[in-house]
């Protein structure tokens, strides 16, 4: 039996099958015990069916093994983030959410104190509870019951990421914005954030439905089809499509195109290196961004810091370090005045801001980042020898630069790909991206091609 709880970020799984209330008990017990007994701990969740069952879990387990919990009901990741970290209440947090995961899944994160998803050393601590069966119980004279409910997490960050930019220039400008919600928790905040700035929400998919029936929670180019021709038709100035938990986002220009966030970074990163002369000129970013960022960012005098994917890992290193910016090119933008963590409210908040101050369009701000063409895909991990699949590899694209921060990179002059193992399925994904079309797909396939040759081995 593998002995791993946690993926890229957090516990996820099918509702009873890979994830069950007792198991989720379990879990909460395992982190009392690792936090330790008498801490406060902060839970959200998002809209998710079954997400109530697992709360009760949680409170359970909390209560189990004398930990004191607080519910903050139905609030995007980064909301409970914010609060945590800046109220000073509480050890650590616990949100409900399989994020960009299908409607069957749920799961959960845990963030500690600092407001940043627990490190892999923390994540050890409660598997090594959980498996060994090693969580604290307390006695029966010892039990509490009762629960305290905290009110006011959404309107907190709202004011929060409205204070982060220039809202006076911002409801100048009278921005029209719109917002896909992924029929999940973005809605009880982004839309406030346009207004209070002076913008005019435009909400689709804005209605809290635990099917998540008006698409998948991921925010892709196919996912988002409805709202790039919502922006388009309705001559929206910009527009942003979130997932499940509301910490990614991807923003979509006036002409429709949707916008991914490694070229929102190469957007934002040198309007914050002048609005904040004081941070270091550097990014951080996981190792499935584009390469093409990195010159692009250099005209700036920005550097890249290559890292493992996973936004926990940027979020550290950007904490820690210091810097402009954390990012992924999934739509993670990590604003670190704010807070060194996914936030889509001030994703939302700078791009609002950087209209507003440069009087350019979305598209003539992207307009930046050459037009390239990206394939992914991903294929069964099976027993595949990864050391003799990056070998045979190397061997065939010579002449690239390698880069083994996370599976292999390879950067040639007009081309990349990364092929790396899946953090929370068994698969390898790959991707290409390249100044050519056909390029791409002939890359892409003679990788796929590789792949099936070591299979055999």
């Amino acid at each position: 039996m593998s002995r791993r709880l946690f993926g890229t970020d957090g516990v996820r799984g099918i509702l009873n099958e890979s994830i069950d209330p007792v198991m989720v008990m379990k879990l909460s017990m395992s982190v009392c015990t690792v936090i330790g007994e008498g801490s406060n701990i902060l839970l959200g969740r998002d809209v998710r069916l079954g997400g109530e069952i697992l709360e009760l879990a949680v409170v359970t387990g909390l209560l189990n093994s004398g930990c004191r919990p607080y519910i903050a009901g139905l609030t995007p990741t980064p909301a409970l983030q914010l609060y945590i970290s800046r109220s000073g209440g509480f050890e650590a947090g616990l949100m409900i959410t399989a994020s960009h995961n299908p409607p069957e899944y749920n799961g959960i994160k845990l963030i500690m104190n600092d407001g940043i998803e627990a490190p892999r050393e923390v994540e050890e601590k409660v598997e090594e509870v959980f498996f060994d069966e090693k969580y604290k119980k307390v006695s029966w004279n010892k039990a509490a019951t009762s629960t305290r409910s905290v009110s006011g997490v959404n309107e907190f960050y709202v004011n929060e990421v409205v204070r982060l930019v220039d809202a006076e220039k911002i409801r100048r400008k009278g921005l029209k914005v719109m917002i896909d919600a992924a029929n999940s928790v973005g809605s009880l905040t982004l839309p406030e954030i346009v207004r209070r700035l002076g913008g005019k929400p435009i909400v689709i998919n804005g209605n809290l439905d635990p099917f998540m029936s008006g698409r998948e929670p991921e925010p892709t180019v196919d996912s988002l089809k409805e709202a790039s021709s919502v922006v388009r038709e309705l001559r929206a100035d910009v527009g942003v499509g979130v997932d499940g938990d509301a910490d990614r986002a991807v923003v979509i220009d006036e002409k429709g195109t949707v916008q991914w966030g490694d070229r929102t970074a190469v957007v934002i990163a040198p309007f914050l290196r002048e609005k904040h002369p004081e941070l270091p000129p550097r990014v951080y970013t996981g190792i499935s961004s584009s390469s093409f960022i990195e010159p692009l960012l250099k005209k700036h005098g920005i550097s890249v810091v290559w890292l493992k994917v996973g936004s926990p890992i940027i979020a550290r290193a950007l904490k820690t370090e210091g810097g402009l910016l954390g990012f992924e090119e999934n739509g993670g933008i990590m604003y670190p005045v704010h807070q060194p963590v996914r936030d889509s409210g001030a994703a939302l908040a700078l791009m609002m801001e950087l209209l507003a101050m440069t009087n350019k369009s979305a598209s003539e701000l992207y307009s930046i980042y050459p037009r390239t063409f990206m394939v992914k895909t991903k294929v069964p991990r099976g027993n595949l020898d990864l050391s003799e699949l990056y070998m045979e590899l190397e061997q065939r694209f010579e002449r690239g630069q390698y880069i083994r921060v996370d599976g292999l990179k390879i950067v040639m002059d007009d081309t990349w790909v990364l092929i790396r193992p899946s953090g929370t399925e068994p698969v390898i994904r790959i991707m290409v991206e390249s100044l050519s079309k056909e390029k791409a797909e002939e890359i892409l396939k003679t990788v796929k091609s590789i792949i099936e040759k070591v299979s055999k081995n």
